[in-house]
């Protein structure tokens, strides 16, 4: 058995430290992101975006009614060109507003559906940050106190054995 344990490499194990120090202080930063993401992202689709579609389904609403009004005055007027494009482009508003109703319904169903999806894989981040704030906190606390312990013992600087103990038998 050696008298003295080779402690060449607490520098090692102190780098490894920093590193993970850096690592934890990069993956708390990202899942902070995260989080504001999810956050962001539930407000922007239930607020902007149904906002956003709704107030184009009134103005697309408003030109479609515009159309009507002149195939109206054309169809008043008899004039039969002015009558066939005035519905081709009455029918390609109302196609358009059907469009915008089922955005506005997908959007409805996507933030009925938030919470089933989006919100689940949210709390595996969540259980990852726990443990980053636990478990790793606690690892760093362990390297830390190894490397204090090792530099320890390194500087103790046993003296070597010069001749075997009493009990030795190195003959053997």
């Amino acid at each position: 058995m050696a008298d003295k344990a080779n402690v060449a490499s607490v520098e090692s194990l102190d780098r490894y430290r920093s590193n993970l120090v850096v690592f934890l202080e990069r993956a708390s930063s990202i899942l902070d992101e995260v989080g504001e993401e999810v956050k962001r992202t539930r407000i922007w689709l239930q607020t902007e975006q149904k906002s956003r579609v709704t107030q184009r389904i009134k103005m697309e609403s408003r030109k479609l009614e515009m159309l009507e009004q002149e195939m109206f005055t054309a169809r008043l007027s008899s004039l039969r060109t002015a009558k066939t494009g005035a519905q081709m482009q009455i029918n390609k508003k109302r196609c358009e507003i059907r469009d915008l109703e089922d955005k506005l319904k997908a959007i409805a169903a996507w933030s009925r559906n938030y919470d089933s999806t989006v919100e689940v894989e949210a709390r595996k981040v969540e259980k990852l940050r726990f443990m980053l704030d636990g478990e790793m906190k606690q690892a760093m606390s362990f390297l830390s106190e190894s490397v204090r312990l090792l530099e320890e013992y390194a500087s103790a600087g046993l003296p070597p054995m010069s001749s075997p103990a009493p009990n030795d038998k190195s003959d053997d």
